[in-house]
């Protein structure tokens, strides 16, 4: 899989292009929970650890946060950072085919609908389930060298288990650190602090599967 270059703006799109459309109900989500919960962008920046210019730049859909942040700003809204995409649409997704009517039991997500998380880390996340709000979350990461997932390691509720499909992953996980080749799978109690790090020379990619939906 060949390398590619991510722009700090690059944090949320399809892969028809919908970035911008994207950005802007990403921004519009953080603008309606702050709202709710009677922050004013002063106050939600001072939370957060940024300036209020990059609050208002999010919340109007011209730039993008790093992961850390959106999860700092996830956490200072009393959400998680995958609620906040969950008003977000991608034009030409799959509709859910039904069994009986009314009730939605089948999703096709076809490779060229994923939505993608592009990260200035050059790690990206690809979501293969059709949406967060079912009882499993499973992502496709790609992995330049060099990435990290979070510039500390992090925790949430839950479960996670990887599987290396390509290159080599490092995984540290309450501070012991593991290993893992092409074949290669780990459990990991998502209660612990954990972080994962391209250290090779060459791309990897890992499918995930977190429960609940935490991301």
């Amino acid at each position: 899989m060949s390398s590619r270059s991510l722009s700090h703006e690059r944090l949320f799109f399809d892969r028809q292009g919908q970035r911008g459309d994207q950005l802007r109900a990403l921004g519009a989500e953080i603008r309606a929970l702050r709202a709710r919960r009677g922050l004013t962008s002063v106050m939600l920046a001072k939370q957060v650890g940024v300036s209020t210019s990059l609050i208002s730049q999010v919340e109007r859909g011209i730039t993008a946060p790093s992961l850390d942040v959106l999860l700092r700003i996830a956490r200072a809204l009393g959400v998680s950072a995958g609620d906040l995409f969950q008003n977000a649409t991608t034009p030409g997704e799959s509709a859910p085919t039904s069994t009986r009517a009314g009730e939605a039991r089948v999703r096709v997500v076809r490779a060229c609908e994923r939505k993608r998380l592009g990260l200035p880390t050059s790690m990206t996340y690809e979501l293969l389930s059709p949406d967060l709000k079912h009882q499993i979350e499973l992502i496709w990461v790609e992995c330049q060298p060099g990435a990290t997932s979070a510039e500390t390691p992090h925790t949430h509720p839950g479960e996670e288990q990887v599987v290396v499909l390509q290159g080599v992953m490092h995984y540290w996980v309450d501070g012991e650190e593991y290993v893992l080749g092409a074949g290669d799978a780990i459990t990991i109690d998502s209660r612990l602090p954990h972080v994962i790090v391209n250290r090779g020379t060459e791309p990897a990619v890992v499918i995930a599967a977190i429960t609940p939906p935490s991301f």
